[in-house]
């Protein structure tokens, strides 16, 4: 890899309870869920004061900066909803949510479909450890699956299903380029299919050697696993991460994803489907 394209700069992680972060990590961007009415640990204080000013927004008219500052991301996929790249690509973005054995808490993700029988691509982080996927469609369409591969090197996921003429994705089989803009469609903060658009900005490899590259825009939680679509709405990466990057002492935001050609070696016929 050119060293022109390696990052100079210091990371910082988007962090919402202000603790100390490792530069060379970032955040991952699934939702975790409360399922057993505890409200304890800090996350259950963030969703409370979402929840709180929510409501207030809504009830009085003088607090909007409040509300769009919290829901930026909204504002470029209303500009983009028209689009033809979102249009034909989104029925492939699926919300993908799991439940653990033993443990009442869920993670909320996103993936997309790449075979009409039900081949979905998440991150890693998203499904690990989980007893029981719940898969669904943009048209309200649940799928369950036990049936989940974990890819060696890289922090993505399969989960196969048993369905049929399901939308599905095509793939690249190019890397982005630096300078082309692309987009993401994702499940960010519960909504559904929320898309944005961006540069390819800088590729590099992590610490584990993981090849990634980042995208010149801001990603919610609840976006690990979005796909990142290029010109053609061919998928040209996996969002798994999101961080900041200093560039002449101003803070950029950068989502953070794995190229598709990750999965380019892959079967696409399930042995035993």
């Amino acid at each position: 890899m050119n060293e022109k394209n390696q990052p100079e700069n210091e990371w910082k992680l988007d962090n919402p309870l202000d603790e100390e972060w490792d530069t060379e990590e970032w955040d991952t961007l699934d939702d975790n869920q409360a399922g057993d009415g505890k409200r304890s640990h800090p996350l259950f204080k963030v969703a409370a004061i979402l929840i709180i000013m929510a409501f207030v927004a809504l009830s009085y008219a003088w607090l909007p900066s409040i509300w769009t500052t919290n829901f930026d991301f909204l504002k470029q996929d209303k500009a983009l909803s028209d689009d033809d790249i979102v249009r034909r690509c989104k029925p492939a973005v699926v919300i993908i949510q799991t439940t653990r054995t033993g443990e009442a808490a869920a993670i909320q993700g996103t993936g997309f479909n790449l075979e009409p029988g039900g081949m979905i691509v998440t991150n890693r982080h998203v499904v690990e450890g989980a007893s029981t996927v719940e898969v669904t469609f943009s048209d309200d369409k649940r799928l369950f699956s036990q049936d989940i591969d974990m890819l060696d090197g890289y922090d993505l996921a399969i989960v196969w299903l048993k369905g049929k003429g399901l939308p599905s994705l095509p793939v690249s089989d190019r890397m982005a380029k630096i300078g082309q803009s692309v987009t993401i469609i994702g499940n960010p903060r519960g909504f559904q299919g929320v898309s944005c658009r961006g540069e390819v900005k800088e590729y590099y490899k992590t610490d584990s050697g993981m090849l990634v590259f980042t995208i010149g825009v801001a990603v919610a939680p609840g976006s690990s696993g979005s796909p990142v679509l290029d010109e053609q709405g061919r998928l040209v990466g996996i969002v798994y991460a999101a961080g900041k990057i200093a560039i002449d002492g101003e803070e950029q935001d950068r989502a953070i994803a794995i190229p598709s050609i990750a999965l380019l070696n892959l079967s696409k016929d399930k042995p035993g489907n």
